[in-house]
Order: structure tokens, then sequence, then C-alpha cells
């Protein structure tokens, strides 16, 4: 039998990725999809930041627009309601290059919107582990959190 895997690997400047899953016959189709969900995040992530928008001040925008509220389509109704198009987009302008950045930073203004208010724009490996408990997410080296005393 043919060897199966996933594989991404990426170099771009300084950037360097390599994601892989050997695939056997234990392999579930949910392991797949959850290494593919990590590959597609750190694409999504990085595509953004390539385009060379400001994504904090895009991630600050959509911030004060839910903050404070909880997750339900109520809450996504009000925010999406609550916007006004031309102060949006002013809003928005000073952190696109350019004016033909304008659609790219609408986009990531929307995705992280819906994030913040608790929906997912994106499979992951969080909604993958929490339906299918048996997956294994291997989590990224290093500390992450605060360090304990």
């Amino acid at each position: 039998m043919d060897e199966e895997m996933v594989v991404f690997t990426a170099r771009y400047r300084d950037w360097l990725v390599v994601k892989k899953l050997s695939i056997d016959e234990r392999t579930t189709p949910q392991e797949v999809s959850a290494a593919l969900a990590s590959m597609e995040a750190t694409i999504s992530r990085k595509s953004y930041e390539f385009t060379g928008i400001n994504r904090d001040a895009i991630e600050a925008i959509a911030g004060k627009l839910s903050a404070g509220k909880r997750k339900s389509y109520v809450s996504l109704s009000e925010a999406l309601s609550a916007l006004k198009p031309a102060e949006l987009k002013a809003q928005l302008l000073p952190a696109c290059p350019t004016p033909a950045h304008m659609p790219i930073a609408e986009n990531y203004f929307v995705k992280c919107l819906i994030d913040n208010l608790g929906f997912k724009t994106n499979l992951d490996t969080e909604t993958l582990s929490g339906t299918f408990p048996e997956i294994k997410v291997t989590k990224p080296r290093g500390n992450f959190g605060k360090k304990k005393k």
C-alpha cells in the first residue's frame, strides 16, 4: 500500500511552517479533519498578515462593536444592525495601505466580529476536539500562558 499523508509546507522570507499527518489504518477521518483545520488556521492567519492591512486596528474596531456581548444570534443581529456603512468605511480606511485593500479589511472585520461574538468562521481544532473527544490535538511547544510562581 502506498503511504498516505496530509502535508502542508510553506517557506516565505523568514516564515517557515511544516505540518504533516501520516495516515495508517488506525487514522480516522476526524484526525484528518483536525490536521486540515490546523493547516487552514495557519494559512488564514498568514494570508491576512501578508496583505498589509493593519489587523490590530481592525480587531480593535470589531472589539468595540462586540464588547460585552454574549454568544447569541440576537447579539450577532444587533451588532450587524448597529453597523453604519459610511462610518465603518471611514474607520477601516486608515487600516488599509491603499483604498483597494478595503474589501480585505471588510472581510477581516466581519471575521473578527463574528469570532468575537463566539461564533466560529472556520472549523478549528477546538471545535473538533469538543465534538470528537478521542482526537488528541497536539499543543504547540512553548509557554503561552502566565508563568507559574
